[in-house]
């Protein structure tokens, strides 16, 4: 068989992508020495925070804490939380995940952070939303049920309901995707398959998708998520899944 233009984009992409593998290699040492607690791939772990609240990671993600007598303050350096938080009505509880803060006393809410958006749902009680993103405003209150998602390279923000059932439903490995678009699927199902995924046309990354997608087949769920933008994936080594055009 000869060498195809494809050939040549998809052997360079993954290239790249071992690049990029080294990089998030890097990445992955600095966000460990910042954290408290950390999970893998494919790895879901619940742990108990100073005061007594629960902090629920998905996998390959990360939270680091600083409490004090005045403050119950979170930074979500990286991938999803759901928290189920003791109610202390002396000192807020407040989770930082990139530009956006989120702050409860007691409540239990998700907070996901897929490189190119932050969402937060509520399964029961009341937060406070900031961001500095213009088109959220000051700040914006999320009660039961409701969640908003927030993309800090186009400012744009979505919001809605959800049953209650359906938050954080990454727990039970499973992803419900309403308008997501690709590249922000492609982030959080990454989590819980090997290696790299790296696009080799990033115009597929923005298109939107909707669909209900089971996570206990990561790389089957990948293709079903790029499937309607006609494009395909391939699995190139052990450490590199490359989305293509078909």
């Amino acid at each position: 068989m000869g060498i195809t233009r494809r050939n040549i984009i998809v052997g360079s992409v993954a290239v790249l992508g071992l690049g990029s593998a080294a990089y998030s290699f890097n990445t992955h040492f600095l966000t460990a020495a910042l954290a408290d607690h950390m999970t893998d791939k494919g790895e879901i772990r619940r742990s108990t925070l100073p005061d007594g609240s629960t902090a629920t990671l998905g996998p390959e993600s990360a939270l680091a804490v600083n409490f004090n007598d005045e403050r119950r303050d979170v930074d979500l350096l990286a991938g999803m939380c759901f928290f189920e938080v003791v109610k202390d009505t002396q000192r807020p509880f407040s989770v930082l995940a990139a530009n956006v803060r989120v702050t409860a006393r007691g409540t239990a809410f998700d907070v996901s952070n897929d490189t190119s958006s932050v969402t937060v749902a509520v399964d029961h009680g009341i937060v406070d939303v900031q961001s500095s993103n213009a088109a959220l405003g000051a700040s914006i209150q999320l009660e039961k049920g409701q969640w908003v998602t927030m993309h800090p390279a186009s400012g744009r923000v979505d919001r809605g309901r959800r049953e209650i059932g359906q938050i954080a439903e990454w727990r039970d490995n499973l992803i419900i995707a309403n308008e997501e678009t690709v590249d922000t699927l492609v982030a959080r199902i990454g989590r819980w398959l090997p290696g790299r995924v790296v696009f080799a046309d990033r115009s597929i990354g923005s298109q939107r998708v909707s669909g209900v997608f089971d996570l206990n087949n990561p790389l089957r769920t990948l293709e079903a998520v790029v499937h309607p933008t006609g494009a395909r994936v391939r699995r190139i080594t052990s450490l590199i899944t490359v989305i293509s055009p078909l």
